[in-house]
């Protein structure tokens, strides 16, 4: 048996969806957080100095920035900054949003599948999409809290790569959902190793190195636009 909010179901079948490059267009919506705090001047410049030994690490490659640091985030009020989270993304993401994948959605929601999202973005960021597309759960990179603020550290295992895995089996552990009765969608070669964890991977908008894996795979491939 399944609890999916308020209602009992014994479906076990389920969807789990990437976020960046799958539901919405390839980008990286943590950067677009990013640079919509900058402009509304939820940044400070001790925020940005704080960054500074990161960007030197990463080369000034953004998104390894992204997966590995939040040190921008750093004593940011945890209730403050969903409250901008939310005041930035909910009127945005149906906008965002492949139509194609909303169609997707409401296919399997008819299915009475599980809707889940599986992203190495922000909860805060996640929980945005999760509302406004009333999926069932989600599983996204955790930040540490102390005293209600963030510390700029990452808390546990950041859904990407390899670890993306493990989280799925987390979100298998919560949910209850059987792995070959589910469907995940997925855009990346670096999610490759959930895919494969799938009874039905299937690529969307497939980057270079996921397309050629996908068709040696024989996985069905989606082009969302």
């Amino acid at each position: 048996m399944i609890n999916k909010g308020n209602e009992v179901t014994n479906s076990l079948s389920a969807a789990i969806f990437d976020l960046d490059g799958t539901l919405i267009p390839h980008t990286s919506a943590e950067k677009t957080f990013f640079f919509y705090l900058l402009r509304t001047g939820n940044l400070s410049f001790l925020n940005m100095f704080q960054m500074l030994s990161a960007i030197w690490t990463a080369r000034g490659n953004f998104h390894d920035l992204a997966r590995t640091n939040k040190r921008y985030l750093k004593n940011k009020s945890v209730k403050r900054l969903k409250d901008v989270a939310s005041e930035y993304f909910e009127p945005q993401i149906p906008k965002m949003v492949f139509p194609k994948m909303y169609e997707i959605i409401e296919y399997h929601r008819k299915q009475n599948d599980l809707l889940l999202l599986l992203t190495g973005t922000l909860d805060l960021i996640a929980e945005c999409f999760v509302r406004n597309l009333n999926l069932d759960g989600f599983k996204a990179g955790s930040l540490q809290i102390n005293n209600n603020r963030y510390t700029g550290k990452v808390d546990g295992i950041l859904p990407w790569g390899i670890g993306k895995l493990e989280v799925l089996r987390e979100l298998k552990n919560q949910f209850g959902f059987d792995r070959d009765k589910t469907t995940l969608y997925a855009n990346s070669f670096a999610d490759r190793y959930v895919m494969n964890a799938i009874e039905n991977p299937i690529a969307v908008n497939p980057n270079s190195k996921l397309l050629t894996y996908a068709k040696k795979s024989e996985w069905k491939i989606i082009y969302a636009d």
